[in-house]
């Protein structure tokens, strides 16, 4: 049987590499798409909205930003250590990219800010799952792309002709076959999932990470890359979004956006660390989940710690932090019986006791007896003064047991570096030339926007990036032919 032979073969199927594949069929080229899980989407199933500045919604909504000004904050943002010209580049294309989503099938529900943060966030109907297999999957497959699940790229070598000798590994069999490819794309995601490299990786805290994604992305492109002599490039910037509840038994997508994550991970609480001692404005952090997760990072252990009276109050009556448009009330009517089923449930992220020195004892914090006396002082007094918390967020933990402190690991979606690319996406080896015909996109190709910290203040950049990636490296291809 004659060998195979494609344009371009991508290795990853989530939302860059179908962003990727729909560019190539529409260009015409022989395209292999590969995924080495039983499903297609990836992490990209859980995307909420990507980035633009000028879309035809901003257009129609008055709120089109000054790009200038953005490309100003990213990088003063990164401390200007991403890349200016990278940046200018995807700024400029992010509204006609939404538009090549919509115009494939994806629909954008409303644009939002986050926080405090920039109008830039393109929600999805269905979320980036509804984006990718009613849009870009069905648009891929009818011009052609052939797609192959169960499948791994293993090795990757370079052919006197300048092409790629691509080894696809079967999963189930372990059966390999080799193709030939004139281009490569790395889509898989990223390493958040190989604690090895999270370990080797400056700046994370492994033990406190936790991935909340497919699971899937355990840095298979970066190690091709790397054997053929591409730059390692870190940053050690994970996207991290705050607190996630922290249990090591449950899939940890299970435990994200429900009434007690959100209650302790939303609301300014009072967060405390190993020692029973605050270390951040609550209120402060919850509104940039990156800084959140900074924060949270560079303690040992993390919990939130309450009352009784602040659990029924959020059941019954409000919270002090609004959550609309995203909830329809400002209150978790189901909080005090999903504790409750916690608790049934023996959940290991939920601690219980009758007085909070038996809850001091049972989490091992040993100041945090004289700590809640303080805070509550201070909420009497209507005054943070260890982190400067507005008032209102100054909810006492106090009056009758029992009292609850629920232990938080930091959650991530995904690592955003481990590759240098140019403004094509061609990945660069260690003297900074490009190795020819070999690209990444999406998290494998997103060192290039970073310092060590996600920029939620403009809220889509990641998902909308994979989707401005994958076109782009495909009309380099393209280009260059």
């Amino acid at each position: 049987m004659a060998e195979e032979k494609y344009d371009v073969v991508i290795a990853g199927a989530g939302l860059a590499g179908f962003a990727a594949a729909a560019e190539a069929g529409e260009q015409g080229l022989k395209t292999l798409l590969v995924e080495k899980g039983k499903t297609t989407g990836g992490t990209g199933n859980y995307v909420e909205g990507v980035f633009a500045a000028d879309s035809a919604l901003q257009q129609k909504d008055n709120s089109v930003l000054d790009k200038e000004e953005l490309l100003k904050e990213e990088l003063t943002y990164s401390h200007y250590k991403a890349d200016g010209k990278m940046w200018q580049k995807y700024i400029d294309q992010a509204g006609e990219n939404v538009s090549w989503l919509e115009d494939h099938g994806a629909k954008i529900a409303m644009v939002a800010g986050l926080g405090d943060g920039a109008k830039t966030w393109h929600l999805f109907e269905g979320k980036g799952h509804d984006a990718i297999h009613n849009g870009l999957e069905p648009y891929a497959k009818e011009k052609g792309v052939e797609i192959r699940t169960l499948t791994r790229v293993t090795d990757l070598q370079k052919a006197k002709s300048g092409s790629f000798e691509v080894t696809l590994t079967n999963v189930e069999d372990n059966t390999d076959t080799v193709v030939k490819a004139k281009n490569v794309v790395l889509a898989t995601g990223g390493y958040l999932n190989n604690l090895e490299l999270m370990e080797q990786t400056p700046h994370q805290n492994p033990d406190n990470v936790i991935p909340v994604n497919s699971g899937k992305s355990t840095g298979d492109g970066l190690k091709l890359a790397w054997q053929l002599g591409a730059k390692q490039f870190f940053t050690g910037m994970s996207m991290m979004f705050g607190g996630q509840l922290k249990d090591r038994t449950v899939p940890s997508f299970k435990l994200w956006g429900t009434a007690i994550w959100s209650s302790v991970c939303d609301q300014p609480q009072m967060w405390v660390n190993e020692m029973g001692e605050r270390f951040v404005d609550e209120s402060a952090a919850v509104v940039n989940w990156a800084n959140e997760g900074n924060a949270m990072n560079r303690q040992e252990r993390v919990f939130c710690v309450f009352s009784q009276k602040i659990l029924d109050d959020f059941t019954d009556k409000s919270y002090p932090r609004s959550m609309k448009p995203f909830v329809p009330e400002d209150r978790y009517p189901t909080l005090r019986d999903d504790i409750e089923q916690a608790e049934k449930d023996g959940r290991e992220y939920l601690h219980k006791a009758d007085t909070l020195e038996e809850l001091a004892e049972e989490i091992d914090t040993p100041n945090l007896v004289s700590y809640v006396k303080h805070y509550n002082e201070m909420a009497a007094n209507g005054e943070d003064t260890n982190f400067h918390k507005p008032a209102k967020y100054l909810l006492p933990v106090d009056g009758n047991g029992p009292f609850y402190a629920i232990e938080l690991g930091v959650g991530a979606y995904t690592t955003g570096d481990g590759l240098r690319v140019n403004t094509d996406n061609e990945v660069l080896d260690t003297k900074g030339r490009p190795i020819e015909g070999l690209y990444a996109i999406g998290s494998d190709g997103s060192a290039v926007l970073y310092g060590d910290t996600y920029g939620v203040n403009v809220p889509g950049t990641h998902a909308g990036y994979c989707i401005f990636s994958g076109r782009n490296a495909v009309k380099a291809i393209v280009n260059k032919a």
